[in-house]
């Protein structure tokens, strides 16, 4: 049968659905049999396997818990025997003999006995090569031997000396001695050989179908075997096991390499008393299920093959045969030339009925046509008459259509029009009026209901409306513009007005209108449109208020102080400006946030603008600064005391978001018009004003005087020269060295920066190098500069000294800093341990933690790390408990304070403190002998001063390389 057969459009039976698709069933119907029944038994097979071994599990699990206690029960006995012997030894000291070891050693049935001094020396044994042993480290009795402990029973284990596998346990006499006692492992065995786990589990896996079985105690390391080389494995870590041991029964089926097939494996958990002391494993074979399962599935398939066969024979011959017979009469059918043509009928035949019907149809069909062609002839008669009246409808209907698009497309354009109008009326909330100027009367569109809640009606009077609408300030104006363009003066009106709504609140509109002249007869009319621009008022004025106020702390700007200030000036009013820094803002935006940092500013502000009046005008300058101007007050007194009550609002504590912190501010005071009468000149004054007060310790106020305006273009210069030593070399190193206390030689040296054309103290440059930035890359000179005269030194054969840098806060919070400085260190090829780094307690009081992690890194570096100026500003003994210093540098304050006779113990508590603490000490500007010698008796452990030496060049260094400056000194 071909494709072609099963597809034809002129088969009248569709063979595919009546012959194929059966088959295609049938056999579906046999495959899902087969595979039923497979899958079927064989879950009904692992089931019964499952529950079989589950039980077989539990019972073997019992047996273990039984052995178990039967096990320990042994145990228990050969721990007797062993204290029994040891005992009677320790009775029988006196009498003690290798004959009587040994008889004892038979009549207690044990294998070993030796007797030990409390030092654990063999004294007797009934092995004659143990005399004279000694436990060694690690060996289980040194630790008894020592420690106080009175007995120790031990596993099997080899012994020290032979290697046998014995039971070991030990008993100590209240003297100290100690006695051992061994029992060979094969007669131990003899006791516990019946209740062990190893005969339990192989007794298990000799019977039929169970191809291993393995006992694990709770840490999952097998304890018994039926693969004695599998003894000792473990299986931690493995997950389905884990589950098992916490109380889960687990099964699985997998494929066993060495038996070649696959095994059902049961894994049990053993409990006693309620608590899992193990897991029990046993591994079925699956030969016979399996086996089983081919069996069942043989059998269905041939039986299902069987019915087949039959299947098919019942369907070629009572289907497919009629049904090829019925397709070859049904296609004789011709009803354009043999309409009196029917099929066959045969007698008991599949599709007998079939053919009946089939014929019934062909019979009714040939009447039909007879109908038909009586009818034809009247149907072309009519069809020429109905031809004639279209081709008459068709011209009128041409003619309508055409008007009625033109109609229709013009419409079109009105509403296109219509919609656009009411599009711009509507979104740009406007509307559209008309007067007309014979009578004044008004016309305005609904919208205007929409800008003001009010309905105008057409008869309304402009005047009246007028007054009714428009606030008064621009009632005149706008009257005035309508009488221009009545009376002819200007075509055009337009401006802006404020007009009351319903509700008496104030909007604004644009009113713009064109007078247009009227034609035949009509009256002359004023046209135009109202917009409401109500929110781009209120736009307009937010700007405005933008341009004079900080948007954070909503305080007036610098614009709007500069204005004030300019006004007060003109006025010729005295009075006084204050710039306001708060010192700890920086460190709360890197510890707490910038988001923290705004409502710190916002709190601020809050607390300023209540001290504002009419008087006193506060604004933000920018960042955490205010400026605040006090108008027409000359007296000082009068000003320094308002300053006060400024202070006073900032002494309390604030609580913000749950963290408490305290604000402290520098603030600079200027007076106009004695220090000035320009704006920017006065806030100059004020801003030098407030760094002085920033240099001398911050959290204060001070007036500005002509002398601070000196100081100022000193800082300047001193700033010019440093740029220029940078450029062009100014700078130099000097080298002071530490003297040991106790050597009187020096150990190390402190790098010291001078300027080298210049007289100028680094008390001095150096708040000046910090304030401008300078302080980075000067440190970056110093650094490298004391590490290459290192290098220098070693190549000219001078030994390794200590040389100590001194680097800035701002130099240790550069990222690149450390990395810069180990690159140098392997350039140089110098050790670490030989540059020592002092930093001052001031790195600290901000980033504590990112300070002590970049410490941390130094010191992981290898380079050493002094805490320098200690006893100066912010010391504090805590600090040391914690940042990872190696040394502590007294600084010369300190010494001179506590290194007379009536304070020296507090020089001596502090350096004993700091002793416990694993640090070195330095006491630094040390210039008398009294001083060395208490600085001795205290247990300094350096000095650093004039008393030994000045700092000197690095040629003179190398002189004074193995000098004894005590000696020297002292004698």
């Amino acid at each position: 049968m071909s494709r072609r057969d099963l597809n034809s459009e002129n088969n009248a039976v569709n063979r595919l659905k009546l012959v194929v698709l059966p088959l295609v069933v049938a056999l579906m119907a046999i495959i899902s049999v087969g595979g039923v029944t497979f899958y079927t038994s064989k879950g009904f097979l692992i089931d019964q396997m499952k529950n079989d071994g589950y039980n077989l599990s539990k019972q073997v699990a019992s047996r273990i818990v039984d052995n178990h206690a039967s096990l320990d029960a042994a145990n228990e006995e050969l721990e007797k025997r062993i204290r029994v012997a040891a005992n009677t030894v320790i009775s029988e000291r006196e009498n003690l003999n290798s004959k009587f070891m040994s008889d004892l050693a038979k009549r207690v049935n044990v294998d070993e006995l030796h007797l030990m001094d409390k030092n654990g020396n063999t004294l007797y044994s009934t092995l004659q090569g143990y005399i004279g042993w000694t436990p060694v480290e690690g060996h289980p009795l040194y630790d008894f031997v020592n420690g106080p402990d009175k007995e120790i029973m031990e596993d099997i284990r080899p012994d020290a000396k032979y290697g046998r596998l014995i039971k070991y346990g030990a008993v100590k006499a209240s003297d100290g001695e100690i006695v051992q006692i061994g029992i060979l492992a094969k007669n131990a065995e003899v006791l516990t050989k019946r209740f062990s786990y190893q005969n339990i589990v192989e007794n298990l896996a000799s019977e039929n179908e169970i191809v291993y079985a393995s006992f694990l105690d709770n840490d999952l390391k097998t304890l018994a075997d039926s693969d004695i080389e599998d003894i000792g494995k473990s299986y931690s870590g493995d997950k389905d096991l884990d589950k098992v041991k916490r109380g889960m029964a687990m099964a699985s089926e997998w494929h066993y390499d060495r038996i070649g097939g696959n095994v059902f494996e049961m894994a049990q958990p053993v409990y006693e008393n309620e608590k899992v002391i193990g897991v029990l494993v046993i591994g079925f074979s699956m030969e016979q299920v399996y086996a089983s399962i081919y069996k069942n599935f043989t059998i269905s398939v041939i039986i299902a093959a069987f019915m087949f066969v039959i299947f098919l024979y019942v369907q070629s011959e009572y289907i497919i045969r009629p049904a090829k017979l019925l397709d070859i009469y049904i296609g004789k059918i011709d009803m354009e030339n043999n309409v009196k043509y029917r099929l066959p009928i045969i007698k008991g035949d599949t599709f007998e009925g079939l053919a009946y019907s089939i014929n019934g149809i062909l019979q009714k069909a040939d009447t039909y046509f007879h109908q038909l062609r009586e009818n034809k002839e009247e149907l072309t008669a009519s069809n020429e008459e109905l031809a004639g009246a279209l081709e008459q409808l068709t011209a009128s209907d041409e003619e309508l259509r055409a008007q009625y698009d033109e109609i229709q497309d013009y419409n079109k354009k009105l509403e296109q029009l219509k919609q656009k109008y009411e599009i711009a009326i509507e979104g740009t909330d406007s509307a559209v009026w008309e007067v007309n100027l014979e009578d004044d009367r008004f016309f305005i569109s609904d919208e205007f209901q929409n800008i003001a809640q009010i309905k105008v009606l057409e008869e309304d009077d402009i005047y009246e409306l007028f007054s009714k609408l428009i606030v008064d300030e621009d009632k005149t104006v706008f009257i005035n513009e309508y009488l221009k363009c009545k009376n002819g003066f200007s075509d055009e009106m337009h401006g802006r007005m404020r007009v009351k709504d319903k509700y008496g609140q104030i909007k604004w509109v644009f009113v713009r209108g064109r007078k247009i002249s009227g034609s035949s007869g009509e009256p002359d009319i004023i046209s135009g449109i109202i917009i409401d621009i109500t929110s781009i008022k209120k736009k307009e004025e937010y700007i405005e208020y933008l341009a004079y106020h900080d948007h954070l702390t909503e305080l007036p700007n610098r614009r709007s102080f500069m204005n004030r200030l300019k006004a007060e000036l003109k006025s010729g009013k005295d009075g006084a400006v204050m710039l306001l820094d708060f010192d700890n803002f920086k460190g709360i935006n890197d510890t707490l946030g910038h988001a923290y940092g705004d409502m710190v500013l916002k709190k601020i502000s809050k607390l300023l603008k209540k001290i504002a009046s009419k008087d006193i005008f506060v604004s933000r300058f920018g960042g955490d600064e205010f400026l605040i101007l006090m108008s027409d007050e000359d007296s000082r007194a009068k000003i320094e005391q308002k300053v006060e009550n400024i202070v006073s609002v900032f002494n309390e504590k604030f609580c913000i978001d749950g963290n408490e912190i305290y604000m402290n501010f520098s603030m600079g005071i200027t007076m106009y018009p004695d220090d000035g009468e320009d704006a920017e000149k006065l806030i100059m004054n004020a801003d030098t004003a407030m760094y002085r007060v920033k240099n001398s310790g911050k959290n204060g106020y001070k007036f500005f005087h002509t002398e601070m305006t000196k100081e100022l273009k000193d800082r300047i210069e001193v700033e010019k020269i440093l740029r220029n030593a940078l450029d062009s070399g100014g700078f130099e190193l000097m080298y002071q060295p530490q003297i040991n206390v106790k050597t009187g030689i020096s150990e190390g040296y402190e790098a010291l920066l001078r300027l080298k054309e210049h007289r100028i103290s680094p008390a001095v440059f150096i708040p000046v190098a910090e304030e401008t930035g300078l302080i980075t890359e000067i440190g970056k000179w110093v650094t490298r500069e004391a590490v290459s005269q290192m290098a220098k030194w070693r190549e000219k054969g001078i030994g390794y000294k200590t040389v100590a840098i001194n680097i800035s806060t701002k130099q240790l919070n550069d990222e690149k800093y450390i990395y810069e400085l180990d690159k140098l260190l392997k350039e140089y090829r110098v050790d670490p341990e030989c540059l020592e780094i002092e930093i001052t307690e001031s790195v600290l009081l901000e980033r504590t933690e990112e300070t002590i992690a970049i410490l941390n890194k130094l010191k992981e570096l290898g380079v050493k790390i002094a805490l320098d100026d200690f006893g100066t500003g912010y010391s504090s003994l805590s600090y040391l408990t914690f940042i990872p210093v190696d040394k502590i540098k007294l600084d010369k304050s300190l010494n001179d304070k506590f290194l007379a006779i009536d304070t020296i113990k507090v020089m001596d508590s502090i350096i004993s403190l700091a002793h416990s603490l694993n640090l070195t000490v330095t006491a630094e500007g040390i210039e008398d002998v009294e001083q060395y010698k208490r600085l001795k008796v205290g247990r300094c452990d350096y000095i650093q001063g004039y008393l030994f030496s000045r700092p000197v060049t690095p040629e003179e260094i190398e002189n004074l390389y193995d000098r004894n400056f005590v000696a020297e000194i002292i004698g």
